[in-house]
């Protein structure tokens, strides 16, 4: 038996939105990228990994300036 656990562009959207962050449909294709290049797979990805991931966006943004 095998199950498949599928987070999207769409998720990742919905959760930047819910927390009042702005980000580019490009931006939440490359957080996702980075979510599957650099998860722990004992951890797994969740709702507070997406979470991070844009923490990390944010932060980057105020370093830019």
């Amino acid at each position: 038996m095998e199950i498949s656990i599928i987070w999207s562009t769409e998720d990742v959207l919905y959760q930047a939105k819910h927390r009042g962050i702005k980000i580019t449909e490009d931006e939440a294709n490359k957080i996702l990228l980075n979510m599957e290049s650099n998860h722990l797979q004992e951890c797994g990805i969740n709702w507070e990994t997406i979470d991070y991931y844009l923490d990390d966006l944010v932060e980057e943004r105020d370093y830019s300036y």
